[in-house]
């Protein structure tokens, strides 16, 4: 397969969807993925997403990829990106020490991409490199693969309540940009202990309150109103 060069970055691979990346690429992620992974004798992988509006079609392309080199697919749904983590840093008994987040970070919303965690250890460099040749040799392995459902926020949000206490009481303004991190982050901050003030929880990948790179001072700007009012 083809594939845009640019895509493939150090930490991850990531462009914009229906120009440089689109569920085609997705597919054959999954299947180059999967081949790496089977190799080092993982037994499933988990796969989650963010809020973007091309998330869904991306992650069923890439479970599709992932299946059919043989491996089983755990779907953990639309979670934030250390979840993904913790899944795959706590499933390795299972054979689950891997996974995909499908996720356009802080960037404008025609985009998304992949971060991945292959047997406990984070995905870069030579590796994503590694990952592209192989997806330009179409060199994959082959199988059918399970496909099942975790719902893994409430055992996160146990273990992040059970290591972390308050050591003063705490009132947190929450401005979640309408992003992934609106469906979870309030919540856990109020099972710690947190008084907790929220806008723009309600996940749209339209982002229709503000752009989601927080590193811009503009897009601050109703965070610190509610902060100072």
């Amino acid at each position: 397969m083809q594939v845009h060069a640019s895509i493939f970055k150090a930490y991850d691979i990531r462009g914009v969807v229906g120009q440089t990346l689109n569920e085609e690429l997705a597919e054959h992620l999954g299947r180059a993925f999967g081949s790496e992974a089977k190799a080092l004798g993982e037994k499933a992988v988990a796969v989650g997403r963010d809020g973007r509006l091309s998330g869904p079609g991306l992650v069923a392309a890439l479970v599709r990829g992932l299946r059919s080199t043989g491996l089983d697919v755990v779907d953990i749904g639309a979670v934030t990106t250390p979840m993904l983590y913790y899944v795959a840093a706590t499933r390795a008994a299972q054979g689950c020490s891997s996974g995909i987040m499908v996720t356009g970070s802080h960037n404008p919303k025609d985009y998304n991409g992949f971060k991945m965690v292959l047997k406990g250890a984070a995905v870069y460099g030579e590796q994503i490199q590694g990952l592209k040749r192989r997806i330009e040799a179409e060199d994959y392995a082959k199988g059918r693969g399970r496909g099942g459902k975790m719902d893994i926020v409430p055992e996160y949000t146990h273990r992040v309540v059970s290591d972390c206490k308050l050591a003063r009481p705490m009132k947190i303004v929450v401005d979640s940009g309408n992003g992934i991190p609106g469906a979870s982050a309030p919540a856990i901050l109020r099972a710690l202990g947190c008084e907790v003030i929220d806008i723009f929880s309600k996940v749209d990948g339209d982002f229709p309150n503000h752009h989601p790179d927080p590193s811009r001072p503009e897009n601050l700007e109703d965070l610190k109103r509610v902060v100072h009012a």
